[in-house]
Protein backbone atom coordinates (compact mmCIF):
# COMPACT_ATOMS: atom_id res chain seq x y z
CA UNK A 1 0.00 0.00 0.00
CA UNK A 2 1.08 3.30 -0.76
CA UNK A 3 1.72 6.48 1.61
CA UNK A 4 2.85 9.63 1.70
CA UNK A 5 6.41 9.86 2.56
CA UNK A 6 6.35 12.21 5.42
CA UNK A 7 3.62 10.63 6.77
CA UNK A 8 5.39 7.13 6.24
CA UNK A 9 8.52 8.43 8.30
CA UNK A 10 6.05 9.51 10.84
CA UNK A 11 4.73 6.24 11.43
CA UNK A 12 7.68 4.66 11.48
CA UNK A 13 8.51 6.75 14.92
CA UNK A 14 4.79 4.97 16.57
CA UNK A 15 4.94 1.86 18.28
CA UNK A 16 1.90 -0.41 18.17
CA UNK A 17 1.19 -2.10 21.41
CA UNK A 18 -1.37 -3.90 23.44
CA UNK A 19 -3.96 -2.05 24.91
CA UNK A 20 -4.88 1.80 24.15
CA UNK A 21 -1.63 2.52 24.66
CA UNK A 22 -0.14 6.33 25.53
CA UNK A 23 -0.57 8.79 22.55
CA UNK A 24 1.99 11.38 24.78
CA UNK A 25 5.00 8.02 24.16
CA UNK A 26 4.07 7.66 20.83
CA UNK A 27 2.80 3.97 22.51
CA UNK A 28 -0.79 3.39 20.66
CA UNK A 29 -3.08 0.46 19.13
CA UNK A 30 -3.86 0.55 15.71
CA UNK A 31 -7.35 1.85 16.71
CA UNK A 32 -5.70 4.70 18.99
CA UNK A 33 -3.73 5.95 16.32
CA UNK A 34 -6.33 6.12 14.00
CA UNK A 35 -8.16 8.71 16.71
CA UNK A 36 -4.76 10.37 16.71
CA UNK A 37 -4.43 10.86 12.55
CA UNK A 38 -7.96 12.29 12.91
CA UNK A 39 -7.61 14.75 15.48
CA UNK A 40 -10.05 12.73 17.95
CA UNK A 41 -9.38 12.50 21.35
CA UNK A 42 -7.21 9.43 22.49
CA UNK A 43 -8.88 5.86 22.49
CA UNK A 44 -9.70 3.00 20.74
CA UNK A 45 -12.78 3.86 19.66
CA UNK A 46 -12.83 6.58 17.12
CA UNK A 47 -16.01 8.52 15.81
CA UNK A 48 -14.52 8.33 11.96
CA UNK A 49 -13.96 4.54 11.71
CA UNK A 50 -15.99 1.63 10.71
CA UNK A 51 -17.31 -0.04 14.13
CA UNK A 52 -16.81 -3.52 12.33
CA UNK A 53 -13.39 -2.93 11.32
CA UNK A 54 -12.84 -1.57 14.91
CA UNK A 55 -14.31 -5.11 16.59
CA UNK A 56 -12.20 -6.71 13.95
CA UNK A 57 -8.97 -5.21 14.39
CA UNK A 58 -8.74 -4.81 17.80
CA UNK A 59 -8.19 -8.78 18.63
CA UNK A 60 -5.41 -8.33 16.15
CA UNK A 61 -4.14 -5.81 17.83
CA UNK A 62 -3.80 -7.16 21.58
CA UNK A 63 -2.50 -10.75 20.11
CA UNK A 64 -0.01 -10.72 18.08
CA UNK A 65 3.46 -10.52 18.04
CA UNK A 66 5.40 -7.41 18.74
CA UNK A 67 6.86 -7.60 15.38
CA UNK A 68 3.94 -8.60 13.54
CA UNK A 69 1.63 -5.99 14.92
CA UNK A 70 3.70 -2.87 13.84
CA UNK A 71 2.44 -4.22 10.26
CA UNK A 72 -0.99 -2.80 11.20
CA UNK A 73 0.43 0.64 10.92
CA UNK A 74 0.00 1.15 7.28
CA UNK A 75 -3.49 0.59 7.89
CA UNK A 76 -4.48 3.06 10.15
CA UNK A 77 -4.70 5.91 7.50
CA UNK A 78 -6.71 3.70 5.64
CA UNK A 79 -9.17 2.77 8.60
CA UNK A 80 -9.68 6.42 8.65
CA UNK A 81 -13.40 8.04 6.99
CA UNK A 82 -15.05 4.07 7.10
CA UNK A 83 -17.70 5.44 8.85
CA UNK A 84 -19.46 4.78 5.85
CA UNK A 85 -22.49 3.24 5.83
CA UNK A 86 -20.62 -0.03 4.36
CA UNK A 87 -20.47 -2.05 7.01
CA UNK A 88 -23.17 -4.41 5.19
CA UNK A 89 -20.53 -4.98 2.75
CA UNK A 90 -17.64 -5.50 5.32
CA UNK A 91 -19.94 -7.97 7.35
CA UNK A 92 -20.67 -10.24 3.69
CA UNK A 93 -17.13 -10.12 2.91
CA UNK A 94 -16.51 -11.54 6.45
CA UNK A 95 -18.74 -13.86 5.83
CA UNK A 96 -17.74 -15.38 2.56
CA UNK A 97 -14.11 -15.09 3.99
CA UNK A 98 -14.96 -17.62 6.89
CA UNK A 99 -17.27 -20.11 5.06
CA UNK A 100 -14.49 -20.67 2.36
CA UNK A 101 -11.28 -19.71 3.71
CA UNK A 102 -11.15 -19.75 7.60
CA UNK A 103 -13.16 -22.54 8.74
CA UNK A 104 -11.82 -24.85 6.22
CA UNK A 105 -8.01 -24.25 7.13
CA UNK A 106 -8.97 -24.68 10.72
CA UNK A 107 -10.89 -27.56 10.44
CA UNK A 108 -8.20 -29.91 10.65
CA UNK A 109 -6.25 -28.19 13.21
CA UNK A 110 -4.48 -30.56 15.61
CA UNK A 111 -4.39 -29.24 19.58
CA UNK A 112 -2.20 -26.59 20.51
CA UNK A 113 1.15 -27.63 22.13
CA UNK A 114 1.84 -28.78 25.54
CA UNK A 115 3.14 -25.87 27.53
CA UNK A 116 4.66 -25.40 30.95
CA UNK A 117 2.58 -27.51 33.25
CA UNK A 118 0.19 -28.15 30.95
CA UNK A 119 -1.16 -31.92 30.27
CA UNK A 120 -3.98 -33.75 28.89
CA UNK A 121 -6.72 -31.34 30.45
CA UNK A 122 -4.94 -28.10 29.14
CA UNK A 123 -4.98 -29.52 25.90
CA UNK A 124 -8.62 -30.80 25.63
CA UNK A 125 -9.86 -27.33 27.21
CA UNK A 126 -7.73 -25.65 24.60
CA UNK A 127 -9.24 -27.64 21.63
CA UNK A 128 -12.80 -26.78 22.97
CA UNK A 129 -12.21 -23.13 23.11
CA UNK A 130 -11.18 -23.37 19.74
CA UNK A 131 -14.16 -25.36 18.70
CA UNK A 132 -16.32 -22.82 20.65
CA UNK A 133 -15.11 -19.48 18.93
CA UNK A 134 -15.63 -21.51 15.48
CA UNK A 135 -19.05 -22.04 16.64
CA UNK A 136 -19.68 -18.69 17.92
CA UNK A 137 -18.04 -16.94 14.26
CA UNK A 138 -19.80 -19.28 12.26
CA UNK A 139 -23.16 -18.71 14.33
CA UNK A 140 -22.79 -14.96 14.00
CA UNK A 141 -21.77 -14.64 10.80
CA UNK A 142 -24.29 -16.76 9.47
CA UNK A 143 -26.93 -14.08 10.99
CA UNK A 144 -24.72 -11.20 9.09
CA UNK A 145 -26.36 -11.79 5.99
CA UNK A 146 -29.23 -10.30 7.36
CA UNK A 147 -27.23 -6.74 7.57
CA UNK A 148 -28.23 -6.25 3.64
CA UNK A 149 -30.48 -3.23 4.86
CA UNK A 150 -28.41 -2.82 7.75
CA UNK A 151 -31.09 -3.67 9.98
CA UNK A 152 -28.91 -5.55 12.81
CA UNK A 153 -25.55 -3.59 12.46
CA UNK A 154 -24.50 -4.48 16.22
CA UNK A 155 -25.07 -8.42 15.36
CA UNK A 156 -22.45 -8.02 12.68
CA UNK A 157 -19.61 -6.02 15.33
CA UNK A 158 -20.12 -8.62 17.43
CA UNK A 159 -19.36 -11.14 14.40
CA UNK A 160 -16.74 -9.28 13.46
CA UNK A 161 -14.95 -9.10 17.10
CA UNK A 162 -15.51 -13.27 16.90
CA UNK A 163 -13.71 -13.57 13.87
CA UNK A 164 -10.92 -11.78 15.02
CA UNK A 165 -10.20 -13.65 17.80
CA UNK A 166 -10.99 -16.32 16.33
CA UNK A 167 -7.79 -15.65 14.18
CA UNK A 168 -5.74 -14.34 17.07
CA UNK A 169 -6.92 -17.72 18.96
CA UNK A 170 -5.35 -20.15 16.46
CA UNK A 171 -2.68 -18.44 15.15
CA UNK A 172 -1.21 -18.05 19.24
CA UNK A 173 -1.93 -21.56 19.09
CA UNK A 174 -0.81 -23.25 16.34
CA UNK A 175 2.02 -26.02 16.52
CA UNK A 176 4.10 -24.47 13.30
CA UNK A 177 5.53 -20.65 13.45
CA UNK A 178 5.27 -20.70 10.22
CA UNK A 179 1.54 -21.98 10.17
CA UNK A 180 1.04 -18.98 13.04
CA UNK A 181 3.01 -16.28 10.34
CA UNK A 182 0.29 -17.85 7.49
CA UNK A 183 -2.71 -17.45 9.82
CA UNK A 184 -1.37 -13.61 11.13
CA UNK A 185 -1.11 -12.91 6.59
CA UNK A 186 -4.69 -14.17 6.60
CA UNK A 187 -5.96 -11.85 9.13
CA UNK A 188 -3.99 -8.82 7.45
CA UNK A 189 -5.23 -9.79 4.46
CA UNK A 190 -8.58 -9.57 5.62
CA UNK A 191 -8.15 -6.09 6.79
CA UNK A 192 -6.77 -4.98 3.61
CA UNK A 193 -9.59 -5.98 1.88
CA UNK A 194 -12.02 -4.81 4.43
CA UNK A 195 -10.79 -1.16 3.82
CA UNK A 196 -10.88 -1.60 0.20
CA UNK A 197 -14.51 -1.26 0.22
CA UNK A 198 -15.40 2.33 0.34
CA UNK A 199 -12.04 3.60 -1.35
CA UNK A 200 -13.47 6.68 -2.31
CA UNK A 201 -11.97 8.09 0.37
CA UNK A 202 -10.41 11.58 0.05
CA UNK A 203 -6.37 11.11 1.84
CA UNK A 204 -5.00 13.99 3.62
CA UNK A 205 -1.33 12.66 4.31
CA UNK A 206 -0.12 16.29 4.99
CA UNK A 207 -2.65 16.96 7.91
CA UNK A 208 -2.04 13.36 9.60
CA UNK A 209 1.46 13.34 9.23
CA UNK A 210 1.55 16.81 10.62
CA UNK A 211 -0.50 15.40 13.74
CA UNK A 212 2.10 12.76 14.74
CA UNK A 213 5.23 14.77 14.48
CA UNK A 214 2.99 17.15 16.96
CA UNK A 215 3.10 14.36 19.02
CA UNK A 216 7.08 13.65 19.00
CA UNK A 217 7.56 17.44 19.43
CA UNK A 218 5.39 17.66 22.51
CA UNK A 219 7.56 14.85 23.90
CA UNK A 220 10.51 16.37 22.82
CA UNK A 221 9.48 19.57 24.62
CA UNK A 222 8.49 17.72 27.98
CA UNK A 223 11.84 15.77 27.97
CA UNK A 224 13.84 18.96 27.68
CA UNK A 225 11.67 20.57 30.40
CA UNK A 226 12.10 17.72 32.60
CA UNK A 227 15.52 17.62 32.30
CA UNK A 228 15.73 21.73 32.96
CA UNK A 229 14.00 20.98 36.58
CA UNK A 230 16.48 18.33 37.16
Amino acid sequence: MHLDLRLERALERVELVTGVGTRDAGRMCVMSLVACLAGEEHGDSPGCASPLIRAFAIPLNDNMPHAVRQRLKPFAPRILGTQDGLDASRAELLRMALAEEILPKLGGRNPPPSRRFAGPLWRVWSLLGMRRLEREAEWMMDRAVALADGADMARAVAAAGAVGRLLARAARDANDPREAERLWDMAIGLLDRMCDIGTQRVPAPVAWATRLEQVFEARVQRQSLDAART
